[in-house]
């Protein structure tokens, strides 16, 4: 089975597979750890393998067999430790949510999501650029976008 290896973090969220990708420091494994306490669950964080499932989705998996999480300043954890029943050994990927720094000059008066596609093995994965100002949790936007790509099956509101 071919796989292949990305930076960055999945999480399952409402039972939609999203992974979250963006430069050090923008929030992943904090996005991660605010959805696994809102009942939502982590399958891989800093680095997932994907892989292609029994259907032909692209599914994605943690390296090692106990999925730990990074929390900045502070250690890295074994997820399960933190939220016992917060981690899934595998999850579709649904949709890549490419957390970015919030600016006023290209997201003030955006009124849609920026979107794209991501090549991985053989399928094109679609990305959504979050731009996250200061002071924003992520993970509710994290949530707000599963809820309308289960909707619409797609990310875009209208």
């Amino acid at each position: 089975m071919k796989t292949v290896k990305i930076q960055g973090v999945l999480v399952s969220v409402e039972g939609v597979g999203v992974l979250l990708r963006g430069p050090a420091g923008s929030g992943k494994s904090l996005a991660a750890l605010n959805l696994m306490r809102r009942g939502h669950y982590l399958v891989a964080d800093d680095l997932v393998e994907v892989f292609p499932g029994p259907n032909g989705e692209t599914m994605g998996r943690g390296v090692e067999k106990k999925v730990r999480i990074e929390v900045r300043g502070l250690g890295i954890f074994h997820a399960e430790s933190l939220f016992p029943d917060g981690t899934l050994p595998s999850a579709a990927i649904d949709f890549v949510a490419e957390l970015d720094r919030y600016d006023p000059a290209k997201d003030l008066g955006r009124t849609s999501p920026e979107t794209g596609k991501l090549r991985v093995l053989d399928s094109d994965l679609l990305t959504v650029r979050v731009p996250v100002a200061s002071g924003i949790d992520p993970a509710l936007l994290i949530e707000l976008l599963v809820r309308v790509f289960k909707k619409n099956g797609t990310v875009n509101f209208a």
